[in-house]
């Protein structure tokens, strides 16, 4: 099924014409169809991937209107599987990373005549909306303390508001390790409620660490999506303590669950 998203930009509460952006966005369009509906932009293709790498003329197309800090007269509008959001400000510098992973998120099915999901459904969805998705870990702490192995990724969101995501196991090497205390794998975020062996698969890719969940950890954690992206800016030296120390977690969690795993090349670039 394709998956499509809309795009618009509104100054002082009013939607401009698209027409300034059309001509960079067609070059990157690539497998994209774009088409025009009003002053809203509709994106559809067969994979997410290819509405994601028009992030960058977007960012530039509401950059361009001077989005300020604390002033919601210019905004990013997206229309998708959530309903409708809205970005009024965000570091320039993450501009790109930040619309790219809300097509990624919020991109959703293209129904036809009487296939849109019912009232209850849209309002829903609506609702868990607001619970964050990504943020950006510029801080990795790999602990081993009392039989307990925790992997810390600390950072913040695009509108500065702290984060952290933990990942902690007990070691059964621990002398005084009591299996009646271990329930397995525990994701912890910042709010510091846990969520145990909700964890299905984490890929390290150079700049980006994908977390897959289950929708029942995503709820627990409070996250709007079971996708969770997390953006590193990290030393050489810390990206490779993150990849080890989450080698070790997933050989202490073998026995509870088999999430995938995959920690991408040791050599590769951090370069998103």
């Amino acid at each position: 099924m394709a998956v499509g998203i809309g795009v618009s930009v509104l100054v002082g509460g009013e939607r401009v014409d698209p027409a300034d952006v059309l001509g960079a966005v067609s070059p990157l369009a690539h497998g994209v169809t774009v088409r025009r509906s009003g002053s809203v932009l509709l994106l559809t293709a067969n994979e997410v991937g290819s509405l994601a790498a028009l992030a960058e003329p977007l960012a530039a197309w509401w950059q361009g209107y001077g989005p300020t800090e604390g002033d919601s007269a210019v905004a990013l509008r997206f229309a998708g599987q959530y309903g409708a959001s809205e970005m009024t400000y965000c570091r320039p510098d993450l501009a790109v990373e930040i619309v790219r992973d809300t097509i990624l998120v919020e991109s959703g099915p293209v129904y036809g005549p009487g296939e849109r999901p019912g009232v209850v459904r849209r309002v829903g969805a609506w609702l868990v909306r607001p619970f964050r998705v990504g943020f950006t870990a510029t801080q990795v702490q790999v602990v081993e303390e009392q039989g307990v192995l925790t992997v810390a990724l600390a950072g913040r969101e695009w509108d500065d508001t702290p984060r952290c995501l933990e990942f902690q196991a007990c070691d059964p090497t621990y002398e005084h390790y009591d299996p009646e205390d271990d329930e397995g794998l525990c994701l912890v975020t910042e709010a510091q409620a846990p969520a145990w062996n909700g964890l299905r698969a984490i890929r390290l890719d150079r700049g980006l660490l994908r977390v897959r969940l289950t929708r029942e950890a995503a709820t627990e954690l409070g996250l709007r999506s079971p996708a969770l992206n997390v953006r590193l800016r990290l030393e050489p030296a810390e990206l490779a303590a993150l990849r080890v120390g989450l080698g070790k977690f997933f050989a202490l969690t073998a026995a509870h669950a088999s999430p995938k795993l995959s920690l991408g090349d040791p050599n590769a670039t951090d370069d998103l």
